[in-house]
Protein backbone atom coordinates (compact mmCIF):
# COMPACT_ATOMS: atom_id res chain seq x y z
CA UNK A 1 0.00 0.00 0.00
CA UNK A 2 1.20 3.50 -0.93
CA UNK A 3 1.51 6.42 1.21
CA UNK A 4 -0.87 9.50 0.48
CA UNK A 5 0.39 12.87 1.23
CA UNK A 6 -2.40 16.19 1.76
CA UNK A 7 -1.71 18.97 0.21
CA UNK A 8 -0.33 22.34 1.34
CA UNK A 9 -4.01 23.81 1.20
CA UNK A 10 -5.15 20.72 2.69
CA UNK A 11 -3.44 20.72 5.71
CA UNK A 12 -3.49 23.80 6.44
CA UNK A 13 -7.51 23.38 6.08
CA UNK A 14 -7.73 20.61 8.98
CA UNK A 15 -4.87 22.35 11.31
CA UNK A 16 -7.03 25.25 11.81
CA UNK A 17 -9.97 22.96 12.19
CA UNK A 18 -8.28 21.51 14.55
CA UNK A 19 -7.29 24.30 16.18
CA UNK A 20 -11.24 25.73 15.87
CA UNK A 21 -12.49 22.47 17.58
CA UNK A 22 -9.98 22.42 20.85
CA UNK A 23 -11.02 25.85 21.29
CA UNK A 24 -14.65 25.42 21.26
CA UNK A 25 -14.43 21.99 23.34
CA UNK A 26 -12.32 24.67 25.74
CA UNK A 27 -14.79 26.65 25.79
CA UNK A 28 -17.04 23.97 25.94
CA UNK A 29 -15.45 22.93 29.47
CA UNK A 30 -15.14 26.04 31.28
CA UNK A 31 -18.55 27.25 30.17
CA UNK A 32 -19.81 23.75 31.93
CA UNK A 33 -17.57 24.47 35.10
CA UNK A 34 -19.34 27.58 35.46
CA UNK A 35 -15.79 29.88 34.33
CA UNK A 36 -16.77 32.86 32.46
CA UNK A 37 -14.33 35.02 30.42
CA UNK A 38 -15.49 38.51 30.79
CA UNK A 39 -16.42 40.01 27.26
CA UNK A 40 -15.82 36.46 25.43
CA UNK A 41 -19.49 37.16 23.80
CA UNK A 42 -19.00 40.30 22.31
CA UNK A 43 -15.39 38.61 20.94
CA UNK A 44 -17.73 35.48 19.64
CA UNK A 45 -20.08 37.47 18.39
CA UNK A 46 -17.45 40.12 16.49
CA UNK A 47 -15.63 37.08 15.11
CA UNK A 48 -19.06 35.01 13.47
CA UNK A 49 -20.08 38.22 11.88
CA UNK A 50 -16.80 38.53 10.54
CA UNK A 51 -16.32 34.50 9.87
CA UNK A 52 -20.25 34.76 8.17
CA UNK A 53 -19.16 37.34 5.36
CA UNK A 54 -15.63 36.43 4.78
CA UNK A 55 -16.45 32.87 4.72
CA UNK A 56 -19.58 33.68 1.96
CA UNK A 57 -16.79 36.04 0.11
CA UNK A 58 -13.99 32.94 -0.12
CA UNK A 59 -16.38 30.47 -0.76
CA UNK A 60 -17.53 32.45 -3.72
CA UNK A 61 -13.95 32.96 -4.36
CA UNK A 62 -13.24 29.45 -4.30
CA UNK A 63 -16.13 28.14 -6.32
CA UNK A 64 -14.61 30.86 -8.97
CA UNK A 65 -10.88 29.68 -8.73
CA UNK A 66 -11.68 25.96 -9.54
CA UNK A 67 -14.18 26.75 -12.47
CA UNK A 68 -11.36 29.03 -13.81
CA UNK A 69 -8.89 26.06 -13.20
CA UNK A 70 -11.12 23.15 -14.22
CA UNK A 71 -11.48 25.13 -17.64
CA UNK A 72 -8.37 25.33 -17.91
CA UNK A 73 -7.24 21.62 -18.14
CA UNK A 74 -9.96 21.31 -20.66
CA UNK A 75 -8.84 23.56 -22.86
CA UNK A 76 -5.41 21.25 -22.41
CA UNK A 77 -6.71 18.27 -22.87
CA UNK A 78 -8.23 18.69 -26.17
Amino acid sequence: MTERELSVGSAVVVTVLAGLCGAALLLAMLHWLGWTVPGLGRLLAKGAVKLGAGGAVGLTAAVAWFRVRRAGRGRDAS
